[in-house]
C-alpha cells in the first residue's frame, strides 16, 4: 500500500440518510493524520496517539465489527468515538475503528499496534497488518 500526504477533506454537514461520505484517503493507499482520532470514552487530555493510520474502507479486508454492541454507536451507521470498533476476522483482536456514520467523513483508522511499516525502497513505505 503507498504512503501519501495528509490531505483532509473539509467537514461534512450532512447527507442523504445511510449514504457514505467520502473517504479521506484513495484505496490503494494509506497516509498518517497528524490529528490523532480521539475516543470519546478515553479520559486522558491527550488524543489517542496510536489512532493515526487512515486507509479507505475498500482495502479493509480480514476485518469484522466488534462484538461490543457498545462499541458500534452511531445515527445512521459507526461514528467510531465508543473505541475500536474492527476486529481481526483471523484472532478477533481490536485493530481498528470504522467511521461512516452520516456525519463523518468514511475512513477506517488503523491501531498502531495493528500495523507494521516496512521500508521497501527510500522512497515507497508500505503497510501491512501483523
Amino acid at each position: 500500500m503507498q504512503r501519501v500526504e495528509w490531505d483532509p477533506l473539509p467537514k461534512v454537514t450532512g447527507r442523504l440518510h445511510y449514504s457514505l461520505g467520502a473517504s479521506t484517503v484513495a484505496a490503494g493507499y494509506c497516509s498518517t493524520d497528524p490529528q490523532p482520532f480521539r475516543f470519546r470514552v478515553d479520559p486522558s487530555p491527550v488524543p489517542h496517539a496510536a489512532m493515526t493510520v487512515v486507509i479507505n474502507p475498500v482495502d479493509a479486508v480480514q476485518m469484522r465489527h466488534h462484538t461490543k454492541p457498545t462499541r458500534l454507536h452511531g445515527c445512521c451507521r459507526l461514528d467510531g468515538i465508543d473505541g475500536p470498533n474492527l476486529l481481526c476476522c483471523m484472532c478477533g483482536v481490536e485493530i481498528g475503528v470504522e467511521i461512516s456514520d452520516c456525519w463523518t467523513e468514511y475512513d477506517v483508522r488503523l491501531l498502531r499496534s495493528a500495523v507494521i511499516e516496512d521500508r521497501l525502497a527510500a522512497d515507497e513505505q508500505v503497510i501491512a497488518m501483523e
